[in-house]
């Protein structure tokens, strides 16, 4: 017998998009876990997604906004998604400030996501 899973939060299409492992939506639904935010395997799924999402819009958001000054969006935005498009970046901000860019968004996430606040705590539901 064959069970769909039903996504609440998400689309499968978004499923499909966004859920990867090793991954800034992973290791913070691990510290929600670990904070006891999520009730369930369905909400950890969700959690990772969501929060790789809102990762890859916050990253693309802070990098464009960094190659403004350099004259490159538009360029970026073409090339958004490719290998060409993270060159364009690193080549042009340099390895450290991308560096920094990476850390920064990942705690701009942290606190939209209010991961590890209390506010996302969840009752566990068999």
């Amino acid at each position: 017998m064959k069970t769909a899973l039903k996504f609440r939060d998400i689309s499968v299409d978004e499923f499909n998009t966004y859920f990867y492992l090793d991954s800034p939506g992973y290791f913070l639904a691990k510290e929600a876990h670990e904070a006891g935010e999520l009730g369930t395997a369905l909400d950890t799924l969700e959690t990772i997604c969501l929060v790789n999402k809102l990762y890859d819009m916050e990253l693309r958001n802070h990098i464009a906004e960094e190659l403004k000054h350099y004259g490159k969006t538009v360029e970026y935005f073409e090339k958004y998604g490719t290998q060409e498009g993270t060159d364009l970046a690193l080549q042009t901000l340099g390895a450290a400030r991308m560096s920094q860019i990476l850390r920064e968004v990942m705690d701009d996430v942290r606190r939209q996501s209010k991961i590890g606040t209390g506010e996302n705590d969840k009752p566990t539901t068999p």
